[in-house]
């Protein structure tokens, strides 16, 4: 539990930062060289220490599978393997002044209210916290 908590952690920094983030397999990344790509667990001689016995690469274990890790977002990218996925968009729209209940007309009808955070002597609702609503009756506009 506490990895899946370290990994949203990390994609929400990523993400807020305006980083790409891409989800990675990191199966057998501590034993694979970031020189030359061999695999084996002997090249993880301690918790700390990376040598790979092919090419005789050394380095920190963690630094060598950032490198690992990195390398295989990149072949991802390149491949075309990520497909970013679309945005959700919210469907509520709000007008600067005040929110029209329902459908956006041109002119009000009898009997249609309007919510505004204008203060007034009418009707008001919310919380403690919340700027008060008011909500008036608007006469309809008449043609002549």
């Amino acid at each position: 539990a506490a990895w899946g908590k370290t990994v949203t952690f990390t994609k929400y920094k990523a993400v807020k930062a305006g980083k790409l983030c891409i989800n990675i397999n990191p199966y057998q990344t501590s034993q694979e060289c970031a020189e030359c790509g061999h695999i084996h667990p002997d090249n993880r001689v301690s918790q700390s220490r990376f040598v790979c016995q092919a090419c005789g690469h050394q380095d920190n274990a963690d630094h060598n599978a950032a490198r690992v890790i990195a390398r295989r977002g990149v072949r991802s990218l390149l491949s075309g393997g990520y497909q970013p996925k679309e945005s959700k968009r919210c469907g509520i729209f709000r007008q600067k002044e005040e929110a029209v209940i329902g459908p956006v007309r041109s002119e009000s009808t009898p009997g249609e209210s309007i919510v505004s955070r204008e203060a007034g002597n009418s009707l008001t609702q919310g919380t403690a916290n919340q700027e008060p609503l008011s909500v008036r009756e608007e006469t309809p506009a008449t043609t002549v």
